[in-house]
């Protein structure tokens, strides 16, 4: 417990295998190592851990929250649903579950149950800074400015608030901690909010203290090209570290390849993102971001092959059929793009004008100009109401171009 406290996970996780083959039946040893596990960013191990643990005591609830939140971070939405309803059942005031069922119906682009389970975790925690950060996040996705706004405002004044873990045996071995958790859980809470500078500048504090912490190691990478620090020798050392640490992480690849990018590396980066994909076959985030790569580098073809990688790993990724659909689109290939774009419009956020509006050129470019017309009139009513209102130029000399009026 003391290793883990002071954040040295794998000689704790030694420590609480020996601990389990002495006390098999002992829930909090495989407890406490579920939570070891994950920060190692072992998910898969922390998932059968908790559920083996589960199994020797199923009612405690931190227990079962940790195993949702492992699911939902496995990419297993279903099986992360049905683990946390059960517990809103018997507490439908539970911030904690109201927000971990929020996160699970954003990341499924429900986004109006995502606004009603955040607002309700806001209700039961009235500061629980990360629930009206989050349920600032989803209003901008439905358009709603105004109240995004007001929620990001509450994101900021509740900074750090949350409700306190209803979980004995975290508690117990947290006053054991010398202070590098809080610096952590700090870190995290400011990326959440956006506040990316003072984040990296955060979790690299924490790789002062504790040069193996793997988690504050990939939020530096993750950060790198976004923030412009560390510098790239430094990067290279965090990811050396890192891997060393555990080389089957596709997203410190992906993340590493990032930061090469963001050096001009181009070759290097590719190589990166191309392990994370061997890792993760169907990671639709790092086919993106190699066909936004390849497209910087004048090879659209490449380009068009790796945004439908991510398609069929992942049919309903939004952000592969809206480039998919762009990159067509300037490659004269409009009757291709359409049906690239129309599945981009199951989704209705800030986003969606842009979607309508690149609708409107294929349409056009077609021939269809009767569909070209309707689709940025949509756009233009959509724009006027909810923004960006930088689109607003370009809906309007779309329709002076096809002989309507504004």
């Amino acid at each position: 417990m003391v290793l883990e406290a002071n954040t040295l996970y794998p000689a704790a996780e030694l420590a609480y295998r020996r601990a389990i083959r002495l006390e098999p039946k002992e829930f909090a040893w495989r407890y406490y190592l579920t939570l070891t596990l994950q920060q190692e960013s072992k998910l898969e191990a922390a998932l059968d851990a908790v559920s083996v643990a589960l199994s020797i005591r199923p009612s405690y609830t931190a227990a079962v929250l940790k195993r949702g939140e492992l699911l939902f971070k496995l990419g297993h939405m279903k099986e992360s649903i049905a683990t946390l309803e059960p517990l809103l059942a018997k507490d439908p005031n539970s911030a904690s579950t109201l927000y971990a069922l929020a996160r699970v119906k954003y990341a499924q682009e429900n986004f109006s149950a995502a606004a009603d389970f955040y607002r309700r975790a806001c209700q039961a925690y009235p500061t629980f800074g990360a629930a009206y950060y989050g349920l600032g996040l989803t209003q901008k996705r439905l358009g709603r400015q105004a109240e995004s706004a007001k929620n990001f405002a509450l994101a900021e004044q509740y900074n750090g608030g949350g409700p306190p873990a209803e979980d004995p045996l975290l508690n117990e071995m947290s006053q054991l901690a010398t202070g590098l958790d809080a610096r952590v859980l700090q870190a995290d809470q400011m990326l959440h909010l956006g506040q990316l500078q003072e984040a990296s500048r955060r979790f690299q504090e924490v790789l002062k203290r504790d040069p193996n912490n793997l988690d504050s190691m990939l939020n530096v990478l993750y950060l790198a090209p976004l923030v412009g620090q560390p510098s790239g020798e430094e990067v290279e050392s965090l990811y050396l570290r890192a891997r060393r640490i555990n080389p089957q992480i596709p997203k410190l690849y992906l993340f590493y390849g990032s930061a090469l990018a963001g050096q001009g590396n181009f070759d290097a980066a590719v190589a990166a993102v191309k392990k994370a994909i061997e890792l993760k076959p169907d990671y639709a985030e790092a086919y993106v971001f190699l066909g936004g790569m390849m497209e910087k580098h004048n090879l659209p073809d490449q380009a068009i092959e790796d945004y439908r990688r991510a398609l069929a790993a992942q049919p309903s990724f939004r952000p592969a059929h809206l480039q998919l659909g762009r990159l067509l689109i300037t490659l004269g290939r409009d009757r291709e793009a359409i049906p690239e774009l129309l599945p981009a419009l199951e989704v209705d956020d800030s986003d969606t004008a842009l979607v309508m509006l690149f609708l409107a050129q294929a349409y056009a470019n077609s021939g269809d100009l009767g569909k070209a017309q309707e689709y940025l009139k949509q756009a233009r009513i959509r724009v006027l109401k909810t923004g960006p209102p930088d689109l607003l130029e370009h809906i309007d000399q779309g329709l002076r171009q096809l002989g309507s009026r504004p």
